[in-house]
């Protein structure tokens, strides 16, 4: 990535064993998610259903 995780320190074992241990991390994924849930569907045509998405999930 183009940032690193100087000063994002680990208080406890939970928090440095975490899947996205970095703030930044959480917030892509998170919009990522959100992307693909709200805006995906309010924007794709069929082509798109059916010769696209479906094939790839």
């Amino acid at each position: 990535m183009l940032y690193r995780e100087v000063g994002q320190y680990k208080t406890s074992y939970e928090a440095d064993q975490a899947i996205f241990p970095i703030a930044q991390d959480r917030w892509f994924v998170l919009a990522l998610v959100a992307f693909g849930f709200l805006v995906v569907p309010l924007f794709a045509g069929q082509y798109f259903y059916t010769e696209v998405l479906i094939p790839v999930l």
